[in-house]
């Protein structure tokens, strides 16, 4: 009995190694993409991730320069951080915004409106084919 389970298990296998070899003409290869759960069009994680022209630092000193300081009232914090996501397409173009995260609405809305004009970003790839990738990008607010 004792050698009737690896000569099953040597069977088994060497009838799966030739049936692979009968089947050569189909290739497949795995991938690092990960797809959203809710929609199969958009990725969370892709080969080559979606990239500001320039890189981090571009896309900070982008923010700097164009981040304006919402007014606030004493009561109100004069730092935050406003989590927002958006996809950005396969023509680098940036749809579907939402804030996830905050603790100031005005920087909310200061988020929003930055987060609406930024230029077209470097997309992304799976598999070197252009797709649909989701980002989320922390915005960090302080007055010095």
């Amino acid at each position: 009995m004792k050698l009737l389970i690896p000569c099953f298990l040597l069977i088994s296998f060497l009838g799966f190694s030739q049936e692979t070899e009968k089947r050569g003409t189909i290739k497949i290869e795995k991938s690092n993409c990960v797809r959203l759960d809710n929609n199969d069009s958009v990725y969370a994680f892709v080969d080559q991730m979606p990239e500001f022209r320039g890189g981090e630092d571009s896309l900070m000193a982008w923010v700097s320069k164009n981040v304006i300081y919402p007014k606030i009232t004493v009561d109100e914090t004069s730092k935050a951080t406003v989590f927002a996501s958006f996809v950005v397409l396969k023509d680098g173009s940036i749809s579907d915004i939402k804030i996830f995260k905050s603790n100031n609405s005005p920087f909310e809305k200061e988020t929003l409106r930055l987060l609406d004009f930024m230029p077209d970003w470097i997309p992304g790839r799976c598999n070197g084919t252009l797709v649909d990738v989701k980002i989320n990008l922390p915005i960090k607010f302080g007055l010095k």
